[in-house]
């Protein structure tokens, strides 16, 4: 089945990307029971409840890459990155690191406004053969994505904010920060003092939305 147009797919995407409220007590229950066996799926597990640390998001991240901006289209809602340096795992031969940002999504202003050629950002992923899905750490911000293998692209899933509890502060601190908590060093890292984790109610009322949109995208 061919991939579909990437400019289209960014327009269907958009929608999907809001999370719906929960009204009823089976949909509670529901959530609850996918919620569980999410856990149990290490890749799953690790987008629906975001490592509370930045040393357990380098323990648990399968591969770590500072990304350089190499192009953008703010209309398009498209950043075009290009793996400026591997901290952790390799790179899969053929992977693209274009990212699709839907135009009306909210929360997403801070990305826009951010990007410029040869910005830096941290990707944090965790990468198997079925699927991959991550964080995007740019300065002062934080998004999560999930791989579309047909299209060859990175969807953003959710804008992540409350991530300033784990690290606030510019891409290049944080690739040296990284480099450090992998070298074994003790590190303080920076964080927003305001900023606290988003609460595990809260992750487990939006886990149906963002399984439909994981669904949809990786095309099952």
């Amino acid at each position: 089945m061919p991939a579909p147009p990437f400019a289209s797919y960014l327009d269907r995407s958009a929608k999907t990307t809001r999370a719906r409220p929960v009204t009823t007590c089976v949909r509670l229950c529901f959530a609850g029971i996918v919620v569980t066996a999410l856990v149990a799926a290490p890749a799953r597990g690790y987008i629906h409840f975001p490592p509370a640390t930045l040393p357990k998001m380098c323990k648990q991240s399968s591969n770590i890459r500072v990304l350089s901006v190499k192009k953008f289209d703010k209309e398009k809602g498209v950043i075009v990155y290009e793996v400026a340096e591997t901290l952790k795992g390799k790179n899969p031969k053929g992977m693209s690191f274009k990212h699709a940002i839907p135009r009306d999504t909210d929360g997403a202003k801070p990305i826009f406004d951010w990007v410029a050629e040869d910005k830096k950002a941290v990707m944090f992923t965790i990468e198997a053969n079925a699927f991959a899905c991550g964080y995007i750490f740019i300065d002062q911000f934080c998004y999560s994505v999930d791989y579309n293998k047909r299209g060859d692209f990175w969807l953003l899933i959710r804008v992540d904010p409350d991530m300033a509890a784990s690290y606030y502060g510019t891409a290049e601190t944080l690739q040296k920060v990284t480099k450090d908590l992998l070298a074994g060093k003790d590190v303080k890292v920076p964080q927003k003092e305001s900023a606290k984790p988003l609460p595990l109610e809260e992750r487990q009322r939006q886990a149906p939305a963002l399984n439909d949109i994981l669904r949809k995208n990786r095309g099952k």
